[in-house]
């Protein structure tokens, strides 16, 4: 689908392709409710970030388009599943903020709502992902709930939200939830046994506290990319160049950096840990209180980064801020 403003994009379906081992229940519960034409029009995907539910949307997305699926999978070879894995399939539409912190507009909705009214392209159905559906303004979320209220004909709503409080009662009212709980370590392994070493799997569980995708991000990362104490503090008091940093990261880079600073704030404040980190004493004189914001400043960008949020501007402004907090004087 062409872009109508941008906030509304062509679906980019990722090539790793089909469902998470964690989310064969969900998928195998909504599948027998399309084959029984019982499956509601809109599907709220709630959970924690880095559970995969924008990926279980795509997918899904995906299983819907295809004009012959098999065994609760996408064909991957009919001109609907061709046009979804080239990034063009005209009745997919996905829409998203700019950035993590704004706000999905009305006129975006309103631009879905024109085109998913036109009689479905390839004569299938009609598919639009909203992530994260929370970022709606108040008048965008009242004129998606207009069309939740007279869906078109053959169209499904994926709403990906990570902060279910923040959706109006009444769309809630309209969607049927389906819910995502952080994976066992079991099923983690599983998803991702045949791509990396076991000790490489545990290793980076026990660093992104198992969510998947922040486990696979880490995993991802190349040995150039992992950061020791010493680079990750002269960062943030800004003794090497966050310009310089930011220009040269990409996902997960930022990650893996975003996780070790986090790492490294945890151990700073254990006292048997402190004590005994002689060679960071960029990392000793800092206060709890700068520590606590920093922290709050990482996980913040974390998330930001969970959303396509503009990596490099990020974490550049990212890296200013705990500059300014360690030089601050009130703290």
């Amino acid at each position: 689908m062409s872009n109508v403003n941008d906030q509304m994009y062509a679906a980019e379906l990722n090539v790793d392709v089909g469902f998470r081992p964690w989310q064969e229940a969900q998928i195998n519960h909504l599948m027998s409710a399309y084959q029984a034409n019982t499956l509601p029009h809109a599907l709220m995907l709630s959970g924690p970030l880095g559970v995969s539910k924008k990926h279980f949307a795509e997918q899904l997305a995906f299983l819907l388009l295809c004009a012959s699926p098999t065994s609760g999978q996408a064909c991957g070879h009919c001109k609907s599943c061709a046009l979804c894995l080239a990034g063009n399939h005209p009745d997919w539409a996905n829409i998203g903020p700019e950035a993590s912190h704004k706000a999905i507009r009305v006129d975006t909705i309103r631009s879905m709502q024109q085109r998913l009214q036109q009689t479905a392209q390839q004569g299938g159905n009609k598919i639009c992902i909203i992530c994260p559906a929370e970022n709606m303004n108040e008048n965008a979320a009242n004129a998606l709930l207009k069309v939740l209220e007279e869906p078109p004909a053959d169209t499904y709503f994926l709403l990906v939200v990570h902060q279910v409080s923040q959706i109006l009662p009444t769309i809630l009212s309209r969607s049927q939830r389906v819910n995502f709980a952080l994976p066992s370590a079991n099923l983690v392994h599983e998803w991702l046994s045949h791509d990396f070493d076991e000790a490489d799997i545990q290793s980076a569980i026990e660093r992104a506290r198992g969510f998947p995708e922040r486990v696979k991000s880490i995993l991802l990362t190349t040995d150039a990319l992992q950061f020791d104490n010493e680079t990750v503090a002269e960062l943030i008091v800004g003794k090497r160049s966050a310009y310089d940093f930011a220009a040269k990261m990409d996902l997960g880079g930022a990650v893996s950096f975003l996780d070790a600073l986090l790492t490294l704030l945890t151990q700073q404040s254990s006292t048997s840990l402190a004590k005994s980190s002689d060679d960071l004493p960029i990392m000793q004189v800092m206060t709890e209180h700068q520590r606590h914001k920093i922290y709050k400043l990482a996980l913040s960008a974390k998330q930001a980064l969970a959303q396509n949020a503009n990596l490099r501007l990020l974490m550049e402004v990212f890296l200013q801020d705990c500059t300014t907090i360690m030089v601050s004087p009130h703290d």
